[in-house]
């Protein structure tokens, strides 16, 4: 009997057992080849989101505030995660391809504190969404908001009828969660204003009531109801309010004295000691009644902190402006530009004449002055440059080219006259007798004027006025005689 090594009867027993299982295989095989055949659908597999907290147990007043900071991530088998959508509190979805965000999660209006549910979606590259989107409870609680003023907009000293400020709000639940701002003053009735407007004006008219204004806006806002103190110095307040209806602590300002005028001109003063002398005792000697706004006395304290809207409102309180200056620049504290003070008054001026106010301007310059603010406004388009230097000699006058106006003299000779360059609407009004040294060229005009309607407006002289002091100022006065009391009617 003939025995076969046990080795033969296992691999015989193993090759039955292995052809089974190669028939089964084939079955399979067959079958997933027979369903990957060309054109057949293969069905696409739903990609997965997780966000990286489960859970925020918080409670109470260790619940967040409204701006959470989450991160999220998604996952496709078959393929890769295109995007994501967000929504909170069941809103709408939003789309983004970013894998984190700040939220600014927005508390329901009327309470403190809230659970939203913020879910997250995954969509894959053939548009298939994750239909069970990862969702994270996140308890928040309301932060009250807080509004301020800027302090640096107010005024340090008195101010003539109007006072410009500034105010800022802000909620760390983000600048929408903010609903209302209100005002009061001298610790009355608090009064809603525009929460978008944080340029303000206080404004008295000539009946004693107060405006409100916004901004650069011309017209006044409806509906103000307080009048500024003018016997005391003002508080105002501001505060804020919320969409939960939390207020914020009220801010106090500095307080500030407001005047009414007192007259129906203003002088704008930023020359010498002498020249306000000069002009303070010609005024006086016609009969002149003027409020005065001087830009360098107490270091500059009485400078306007808004030369627009501010100086602008403060002009609507009077019918004529004198403005007297030297050709030093100073700088403005609110836009940080330092120009001669006719740039900073250039915009109101404009305003002020289109409104019908007369206009006297007495403003020497130097070689280097910058007049681009000017042209436009007032009536000259520039400076006359050259080398050399112009004198005008005892002997010699500034002589007027129109009837009815003196001609000036001065008692000593004076330098550092600067030449004008007119504006095409504007009328000579004086040349000047100069004495032209090392080499000067160029015309000798030094007054203009320009009228409105036939009447005269504006009248603009590019010496200092102050200086022509021949015949004790006489002549000086008739001057002044015939541009306020026959022209602008004062």
């Amino acid at each position: 009997m003939l025995l076969l090594p046990r080795f033969k009867r296992v691999r015989s027993s193993w090759s039955l057992a292995g052809s089974l299982r190669l028939v089964a295989l084939g079955l399979v095989a067959a079958t997933a080849l027979s369903s990957c055949e060309p054109g057949a659908p293969v069905e696409n597999e739903l990609p997965e989101t997780r966000i990286s907290l489960d859970t925020i147990a918080l409670s109470g007043p260790d619940r967040l505030n409204s701006v959470v900071r989450l991160s999220w991530l998604g996952s496709d088998a078959d393929g890769y995660v295109a995007a994501y959508e967000l929504r909170v509190a069941g809103g709408d979805w939003t789309r983004t391809q970013r894998t984190d965000s700040t939220l600014v999660l927005a508390i329901p209006a009327g309470i403190d504190t809230a659970d939203l549910a913020v879910e997250v979606r995954s969509i894959d590259n053939e548009g298939g969404v994750d239909p069970t989107p990862a969702r994270l409870v996140v308890p928040i609680k309301n932060s009250p908001p807080s509004a301020e003023f800027i302090d640096g907009s107010f005024p340090e000293s008195a101010v003539w009828n109007a006072l410009t400020f500034q105010w800022t709000a802000s909620d760390p639940d983000g600048a929408s969660s903010i609903t209302d701002v209100e005002l009061r003053l001298n610790g009355g009735v608090w009064r809603p204003i525009d929460p978008n407007q944080k340029l303000v004006s206080l404004v008295l008219t000539a009946s004693g009531s107060t405006e409100l204004y916004y901004g650069s806006q011309e017209l006044a806002a409806a509906n103000w109801g307080y009048t500024l103190d003018t016997s005391v110095a003002n508080l105002i307040e501001v505060r804020a309010r919320d969409l939960a209806g939390s207020w914020s602590s009220p801010d106090t300002a500095p307080t500030v004295r407001v005047k009414m005028p007192t007259a129906n001109v203003l002088v704008v003063a930023s020359h010498s000691a002498a020249a306000d002398a000069a002009w303070a005792a010609d005024l006086a000697a016609l009969g002149v009644d003027f409020d005065i706004l001087d830009l360098l006395s107490n270091s500059g304290l009485e400078r306007p902190r808004s030369w627009n809207p501010g100086f602008r409102h403060t002009l609507r309180g009077y019918d004529a402006l004198i403005v007297y200056s030297a050709s030093s620049v100073m700088l403005d504290p609110q836009s940080g530009a330092t120009k001669l003070p006719l740039a900073h008054m250039a915009p109101a001026l404009q305003r002020f004449g289109e409104a019908g106010g007369k206009l006297l301007v007495s403003a020497s310059f130097s070689a280097t002055s910058d007049l681009s603010d000017l042209v436009g406004t007032l009536p000259i388009d520039g400076l006359v440059t050259s080398s050399g230097q112009v004198r005008l000699v005892t002997d010699s006058a500034v002589v007027a080219q129109q009837s009815g106006f003196p001609n000036l003299k001065a008692s000593n000779v004076l330098i550092g006259l600067t030449p004008m360059v007119s504006s095409a609407d504007a009328e000579v009004l004086y040349r000047g007798q100069l004495t032209k040294l090392s080499g000067w060229q160029g015309d000798n005009l030094l007054g203009v004027l320009r009228r409105r309607q036939g009447a005269v407006q504006t009248v603009f002289l590019s010496f200092d006025l102050h200086r022509l002091d021949a015949q004790s100022g006489q002549l000086r006065r008739n001057l002044l005689q015939k541009v306020l009391i026959d022209e602008f009617g004062l």
